[in-house]
């Protein structure tokens, strides 16, 4: 029993030690395309205190271990994790771009807001709430804009749209889900032409962060350059099986940055094998207790 337990224990340890190791995060310098910065970012980020699984303050530490620039936490209807996950005072160096947001989370659609700092009434029409976003001086993204999740008919949304989660997580593997993705961007592109691309994870629990990705082309590297390059349409979505979609130009722009620095897979074998060992050795202290 005893020599057991030691095993366990050990496997344990060696499983804590190896994924510590692992899943440091990487140093990474952004790149840059002629004057413009290209951070990665996930506009669509759920957070403990509220819809998510993980602390707001460790979502910069992983979002920096998956190679992310720029983050949006974007809990359902309120903003307790998006504020405290924002607060500056919690930022180390190195630490990627956090900004304030909410998943306006309506009967007839969802919307993330990104840089805001009042709660959006979900009452509101679509309009009313990306109008609503842009008075605070924030994006209005719309999220997966799949038939389940935007009916509202206000053609003056499609107009005042920011930017369209054109890839998203949930139409990995659909193929009815990319064909409504796709064809709410393109009727949404048609009233604005300078409507945004974006990639998101609507990461909570057991998603991947960053799965989906968003390239994000700015002039500086900070909230206010992110926020104006999403007003611009200078974006490129990321699907998570090598899909990209956005102006031909800047594609081929992500296209060479991704060939010399792909995104991190969506679990490193390393981390799997932590994992493992880890499950292994707390099933052994578990039985011979």
């Amino acid at each position: 029993m005893t020599v057991a337990r030691a095993a366990g224990l050990i496997l344990t340890l060696a499983g804590l030690a190896l994924g510590t190791f692992v899943d440091r995060p990487r140093e990474r310098e952004i790149p840059r395309v002629g004057n413009q910065f290209v951070l990665q970012g996930d506009f669509h980020v759920h957070a403990f205190l509220g819809d998510g699984g993980v602390a707001p303050w460790e979502l910069a530490r992983e979002a920096r271990r998956r190679d992310l620039d720029v983050i949006v936490i974007s809990n359902h209807n309120q903003q307790i994790a998006a504020r405290i996950a924002a607060d500056p005072e919690r930022h180390r160096p190195g630490d990627p771009i956090v900004i304030a947001g909410q998943e306006v989370t309506a009967p007839r659609f969802h919307m993330v807001a990104a840089g805001i700092h009042e709660t959006i009434d979900w009452r509101l029409s679509a309009s009313e709430a990306i109008r609503a976003t842009h008075a605070q001086g924030g994006v209005a993204i719309a999220a997966h804009p799949t038939e389940g999740s935007w009916r509202d008919p206000d053609e003056n949304a499609f107009a005042l749209l920011d930017g369209v989660e054109r890839t998203h997580p949930g139409a990995i593997g659909s193929a009815r889900a990319r064909r409504e993705l796709a064809e709410f961007f393109a009727h949404a592109a048609a009233r604005n032409p300078s409507l945004a691309p974006i990639g998101s994870s609507d990461f909570h629990f057991g998603a991947m962060l960053g799965a989906c990705r968003t390239y994000v082309f700015a002039d500086e590297p900070s909230e206010r350059g992110v926020l104006d390059a999403i007003r611009a349409g200078r974006t490129v979505a990321y699907g998570g099986e090598g899909q990209l979609f956005g102006d031909p130009a800047r594609v081929r722009a992500v296209e060479d940055l991704i060939a010399r620095h792909p995104p991190p897979p969506r679990a490193e074998p390393a981390s799997r094998l932590a994992s493992w060992i880890c499950l292994a050795g707390l099933l052994v202290l578990l039985l011979f207790r």
